[in-house]
């Protein structure tokens, strides 16, 4: 019997993880506005951005090509999300010295 996973890609887990991915690239930005010029501050920082900004975008993509109680307009809307996503993650990365 395969696995479904389409049952777990509901509107409520692709919001939450959105606003998680959201909250860690707010949270990696912070650290590079402490104005620390630590090595390890940075790292982490720029962990925090990649790993916030790459998880939300993939759980978006999936949930707009993966779920089957999506519209084709919240499809698109989720493409275009996880598309900004990215584009927002790499500025703020660009933006970590």
């Amino acid at each position: 019997m395969p696995f479904a996973y389409e049952q777990y890609l509901t509107k409520m887990r692709i919001w939450l993880a959105n606003a998680a991915g959201l909250a860690l690239i707010f949270l990696g930005y912070l650290f590079e506005l402490s104005g620390s010029q630590d090595s390890n501050v940075l790292g982490f920082a720029r962990f925090l951005v990649i790993v916030g900004g790459i998880g939300a975008a993939t759980l978006s993509l999936g949930g707009a090509l993966g779920s089957k109680r999506t519209t084709d307009m919240q499809n698109l809307g989720l493409l275009v999300w996880a598309g900004l996503l990215l584009w927002f993650t790499t500025t703020v990365l660009a933006s970590i010295r």
